[in-house]
């Protein structure tokens, strides 16, 4: 039986004294030996451990150590055989991660596992015949991993991988003697790319020990802590623990006397991982290995020394095109200005060679502008001032510059420090070429005066124009003689609102009402109207946050606005009189001119030093704000989800039409590839054309006459702005960089730490001594061999906010090449030395995008089948069955089938396996719970499960809920719930008031609200639910619609994510807004929702096959449907008899 409060003799400071090294000797040790050693793996004559992404072996004592194994894809999770003369480990070749062993003194590397699910190497069973690894490959989520063991040695009967039991474990080891099983249930919360050291949430594991044969198991004494790591010293168990000394330390039970004992007192640094043999423990910390004797208690560091060849470290070419930030045509469209991995690039539409104007290794150059001139471009930099001295602590001195040069790169820049706080991206140039427009990630928008005739401020001087009550962009637009910018600013209702300023009086103008959501503003070519799209049924849409925001379309028009009180509508009645042939032929003969091709280089028409030419100066704009919101008139054009408004020379109106979430739904191998429409509005004709589908978005260059396409599949083009698209591809194959991987390292580790400065909710950052972090983990970075190297640092770094959704990933790591291992979505078992299909999972029938290979009608096949070939290949149990899959996937292939394996003509069927059966397997999960409710109750009861609170939650919940109108009661099962948004759609519809029925003629009385369910009520709750899978129960509580059941929530609802990504394409998330309760107090982050009625998810029924945590929900509320009463009227009342009644 599970004994959870198990007592224990508890003994902090028993046992042997633990003397760590000195903080001086660890450092001069650290100065002359490698760092950023990981995973350590001891055995009697070795020690291997992870360092650079490889696998390494030395003596006992770290001498002599040697690269045992050379790929760029990552190796890792090495496990020395009880034996020693063997290592297996896990590797991520071929884009697969799987289980490979090999001798201890090297050599080729021998594949056991080929399962496209990760394999993850624990270790060894104690004869040395099995290696015990994690999987997923059969859970429900990706959550959860379940326990499998492979056979090591060749030749063997069965090669195919068992599984341990089928409660989920995250890792396990064997016990000496093999009968016992030491794992940890689940993940914690401090895991992977996520980083969150002192986790107190719901996610804090504990160590069980099982007795596979007698189902007996045995809890670890815990506390709300992480113990993870579970290693066997004869009959103690070592494990990592963050319970003690603000960090995660070494610990010892003795499964005999029940005592705990601390083996480390580490205080600053983390024990991150460990490994034992006889009586040492080799641990991590710091990116150290220390080694402790159990029976001293004496610690010392192992002073290892490497000399790497580390391939990612070297100056290298890369492709800019795939790092594209930002793209702009310059003046007249002869080139593309291109900010891309932190350089600026001139990149030619058709003549001429691209143009590196940067060059700047180590700094991060963004959001590049091109003057309307044709002669300087602007672009922000964060290069630190090398004229001064600067600390660590202050990030090297890195501070934004916008920053002004000629556009051939010839003479010295001119810089313009920003303000030490705050992430600046530049948004705009005026017409005149003297300001520049730009905002921070603080909700400021700001002017740049590039010459002393504007304005009083005088020559480079920042003036702050506005600030933005709430967080959304500044849609930001010159008037055509510059003296007024239009802008938007979100309103306290969530709503975009434009505003007018005038630069030169300081005067602002809002347009509009502001009971419309209004926003995409652009001025008129000749400066008497301002263009813009509004709706006024957004309101539903306007909280992002807000999961009642799904699938709502949202509808704007376009409208103008005439500024001047005498202005004209450019929409007037037309007279149908005829014009003046001259007229139309001086017309004809200038846009003839506009668009013709001078045969010039690829820079503006009039290269070298001489500005573009330009036409005569803009008429002035008048703004007259009496009036001005009964001078907005509407486009004739029916009211869509439009956006990207700009104004070309001849006055015609580009902007695009995006589609509407819900309206339809693509193979998920579609999604995000349609694209906007492109439409252009012509207002001689007053009707809009579409000219091309498929964009992400688009660019009009600085005079209106050329148009810079981004297309939704990631490439440009270029066309005239006219009302033919004749789109040019433009060549992106040029923009190539040389990047030194350290220099671009520092600027990532620097600018993550400042985006952590400047985005963090909290300006004060909990009270952290921020820049002491950056002064700790800065020395670390000279030992980072690769980018996922730097990754893991920057985890270690964010971690010490001790904050939920605070992660670091991506980034320009080793992608390989992917061989796709398909899936047949059957379960197999290996009966008489074959395959023998065991289940097959039909899938959703109602999702037209979940592939049930062996489950299509008239195929054939069925459990209890057994697989004898695979396109012709024969198979049997000495081989592995994944392997004859490896390279199938999306491809038709060939099974042997037959009924008994010495069937002599087995059926052939033809398949086309999947790259993955997660969704199959969850299906199968959530409608085996659905039809185990329903036999339950006698069909009383409803169940819908939420994998998460986004798009699955969503159509989830809809999909099973009103499904079940009619059901008494319902169970809400969140668990294992991803987040995405607050479910207040979901509460709102659980939480409905039962208001009247009616009565039809024929049939049953139907109910307002029609979609509810009104009887009692219950939501499942664990510890792998959080962010909005924590806010989703907090709210049932606090609703009061029923109890939770199992176990405390995640706990993390401090939200995500304003910042950029990195300068490579990596992200760092940096939590930006914290959720508090209506009684004015911060709750659930690093808490958790605590459930009502507690109940862990037995291993020992799982095992069994049962769900205690399911039978414990239905077993409540068909309890209190004893005493419900119901509230609706299902029988209408007797009819009138009376008129008039």
């Amino acid at each position: 039986m599970l004994s959870l409060g198990l007592a224990a003799t508890v003994c902090l400071g028993g046992g042997a004294a633990w003397a760590a090294p000195s903080a001086s000797a660890a450092d001069a040790a650290a100065s002359a030996g490698s760092q950023l050693l990981r995973q350590p793996s001891v055995s009697a004559q070795h020690l291997a451990f992870v360092y650079g992404g490889d696998i390494w072996v030395s003596d006992r004592n770290g001498q002599n150590a040697r690269q045992l194994t050379q790929h760029a894809a990552a190796e890792f999770a090495p496990a020395i055989s009880p034996d020693g003369r063997w290592i297996a480990f896990s590797a991520a070749y071929d884009g697969n991660t799987d289980v490979y062993m090999m001798p201890i003194s090297g050599g080729q590397a021998r594949r056991l596992t080929w399962h496209p699910a990760a394999d993850v190497v624990n270790g060894w069973s104690p004869d040395g015949k099995k290696i015990l690894f994690a999987s997923n490959r059969e859970v429900a989520n990706n959550r959860s991993n379940q326990l499998f063991e492979v056979n090591a040695e060749e030749g063997a009967v069965s090669v195919f991988e068992q599984k341990v039991m089928e409660a989920v474990a995250y890792e396990g080891a064997w016990s000496p003697d093999g009968k016992r099983l030491a794992y940890r249930p689940y993940k914690q919360a401090y895991n992977g790319a996520s980083g969150w050291r002192q986790h107190r949430g719901g996610t804090t594991p504990p160590i069980w020990i099982i007795d596979p044969a007698t189902q007996q198991l045995e809890a670890v004494p815990h506390v709300n802590a992480s113990d993870i790591n579970p290693l066997w010293v004869g009959q103690e168990l070592v494990f990592i623990s963050d319970r003690a000394d603000g960090a995660a330390n070494l610990f010892a039970y003795n499964t005999v006397s029940k005592a705990l004992r601390q083996l480390t007192r580490q205080t600053q640094w983390d024990v991150r991982s460990a490994s034992a043999y006889g009586s040492q423990v080799v641990y991590e910390s710091a990116g150290l290995l220390h080694e402790l004797d159990l029976s001293s208690g004496q610690s010392r560091l192992l002073n290892i020394q490497l000399k790497p060849n580390s391939p990612q470290t070297r100056t290298q070419w890369k492709d800019a095109s795939r790092s594209i930030e930002s793209a702009q045509l310059s003046a007249t469209g002869k080139r593309v200005i291109v900010s891309a991995r932190g350089d600026v690039f001139m990149l030619p539409v058709k003549d001429g060679s691209v143009r590196n104007l940067t060059e700047s290794a180590g700094v991060r150059e963004k959001d590049a502008l091109g003057s309307p001139d044709g002669l300087r471009v602007a672009y922000i930099s964060d290069e630190a001032d090398r004229s001064k001295q600067h600390s660590a602590a202050d990030g090297a001195g890195r501070q934004h510059h916008i920053v002004l040069r000629d556009q051939a790169g010839l003479e010295k820049p001119k810089r313009f420090a920003l303000g030490k706080n705050g992430y600046f991206t530049l948004l705009a140039w005026s017409p005149d070429g003297q300001r520049l427009i730009y905002q921070d990630n603080h909700l400021n928008l700001y002017s740049l005066s590039l010459s002393p005739a504007v304005g009083a401020s005088g020559f480079g001087t920042a003036q702050r124009i506005a600030s933005s009550p709430r967080r959304g962009p500044f849609d930001v637009a010159f008037s055509p003689d510059s003296r007024w910018l239009a802008f938007t600013v979100r309103g306290e209702n969530h709503f975009s609102q434009i505003r007018l300023h005038e630069f030169a009086s300081g005067k602002e103008i809002a347009v509009g009402d502001g009971l419309a959501h209004a926003s995409n503003p652009v001025f008129s070519s000749n400066g008497e109207a301002l263009y813009f799209t509004a709706s006024t049924n957004s309101g539903l849409t306007q909280v992002g946050l807000d999961m009642s925001t799904r699938e709502r379309p949202q509808r704007l028009g376009l409208y103008a606005a005439v500024l001047a009180a005498d202005g004209k509508s450019p929409l007037l009645p037309k007279s149908g009189d005829e014009t003046a042939a001259k007229k139309d032929a001086e017309k004809k003969e200038a846009e003839k001119n506009s668009n013709k091709d001078t045969g010039k280089p690829a820079d503006e028409k009039d290269a070298g030093n001489k500005p573009a030419k330009s036409s005569k100066p803009a008429k002035p704009t008048r703004v007259d704000a009496h009036g001005l919101n009964d001078r907005i008139v509407g486009l004739p054009l029916p009211e869509r989800n439009y956006a990207a408004l700009s104004v070309a020379a001849d006055g015609a109106l580009f902007y695009l039409e995006q589609g509407q979430a819900g309206a339809s739904l693509d193979a998920p191998e579609k999604r995000g590839q349609e694209g906007a429409a492109l439409y252009r509005f012509d207002f001689e004709e007053r009707e809009a054309k579409s000219l091309r589908q498929g964009l992400e978005g688009y660019e009009i260059s600085p005079d209106g006459k050329k148009l810079l396409l981004h297309t939704a599949k990631g490439g440009l083009e270029v066309a005239d702005a006219g009302a033919k698209l004749d789109a040019k591809p433009v060549d992106t194959a040029p923009l190539r960089m040389r990047v030194n991987p350290r220099e671009e390292w520092r600027q990532i580790f620097d600018e993550t730490w400042w985006m952590e400065k400047e985005f963090f909710y909290d300006p004060k950052l909990h009270g952290l001594d921020w820049e002491a972090v950056y002064a700790r983990y800065l020395p670390l970075l000279d030992h980072v061999q690769t980018r996922e190297d730097l990754n893991d640092l920057l985890v270690e770094m964010i971690a010490e906010l001790q904050v939920g959704h605070n992660r670091v990933g991506g980034g320009d790591v080793h992608q390989e090449a992917k061989v796709a291992v398909g899936l047949l979505g059957a379960d197999f078992r290996v009966e008489g030395g074959y395959y023998r299909i065991s289940k097959i999972y039909g899938g959703d029938r109602w999702n037209p995008f979940m592939k049930a290979p062996l489950a299509t009608p008239g195929l054939g096949v069925k459990p209890g089948d057994y697989l004898m070939a695979i396109n012709g290949r024969p198979l049997d149990a000495k081989q592995n069955l994944f392997a004859l899959l490896e390279n199938t996937a999306g491809k038709q292939l060939t099974l042997s089938i037959a009924s008994e394996p010495s069937a002599k003509t087995p059926r052939q069927a033809v398949v086309v396996p999947v790259t993955n059966e997660a969704s199959l397997r969850r299906w199968d999960w959530i409608d085996r719970n659905r039809q185990y409710v329903d036999a339950q109750s006698g069909g009383r009861l409803a169940y819908v499960y939420l994998p998460d609170t986004a798009d699955e939650g969503f159509t989830f919940f809809n999909r099973m809920f009103f499904a079940q109108i009619g059901r008494e009661g319902i169970i809400v099962d969140d668990r294992r719930n991803g987040g995405g948004q607050a479910a207040n759609y979901v509460l709102d519809v659980l939480s409905r008031p039962y208001l009247s029925s009616w009565k039809d003629r024929d049939g049953l009385v139907y109910d307002t609200p029609g979609g509810a369910i009104y009887g009692p009520k219950a939501m499942l709750i664990d510890q792998d639910a959080g962010s909005g899978g924590d806010f989703l129960p907090y709210g049932f509580k606090r609703l009061g619609l029923g109890p939770l059941i199992g176990k405390r929530t995640w706990g993390g609802l401090i939200g995500i994510s304003a910042n950029p990504p990195l300068i490579d394409g990596g992200n760092v998330v940096v939590p930006f807004f914290r959720f508090y309760t209506p009684d004015g107090e911060w709750r659930v982050e690093n808490e958790g929702v605590a459930p009502d009625i507690e109940v862990e998810l037995d291993p020992l029924q799982v095992n069994k096959g049962r769900d205690s945590q399911l039978d414990a929900a239905i077993a409540n509320v068909l309890e209190r449907l004893k005493t419900y009463k119901p509230v609706q009227r299902k029988t209408a009342p007797a009819m009138p008899t009376e008129l008039g009644k």
